[in-house]
């Protein structure tokens, strides 16, 4: 029997599309990450010509930028602004030098701090 993984977490927000951004941002920083880069697709996509929704894809990492935990994703999809992660779980095992209860707290912190930027 296989049992199929969900490889991301997404929660809809309740805030504009800016006002997610920043929720976002804040509660990663509370959560103990860092942002290492904020990449706005819909901007570099419009400065070629193309048209899409909002859609920010931030870089998360532990302090200091040593390891990358996962890309966050805040877009607008019609009138609804979701956060969405691909989840450390799916991507991290042993090989990459953390063990199994370190993914699982690093899996549980990307979910908490999506939970809190959407509460917030």
């Amino acid at each position: 029997m296989v049992v199929m993984m969900d490889f991301t977490y997404r929660r809809e927000g309740s805030k504009t599309f800016p006002q997610m951004v920043e929720a976002v941002e804040r509660s990663v920083r509370s959560h103990g990450f860092d942002v290492v880069k904020r990449h706005d697709l819909q901007a570099t996509l419009a400065a070629k010509g193309f048209e899409i929704q909002p859609l920010v894809v931030l870089d998360i990492a532990v302090p200091g930028g040593v390891m990358d935990v996962c890309k966050m994703h805040v877009y607008a999809d019609g009138d609804a602004v979701w956060v969405s992660a691909i989840r450390p779980i799916s991507l991290w095992n042993a090989e990459d030098g953390c063990t199994a209860g370190e993914i699982a707290d690093l899996d549980a912190s990307v979910a908490a701090l999506i939970d809190a930027a959407c509460a917030l």
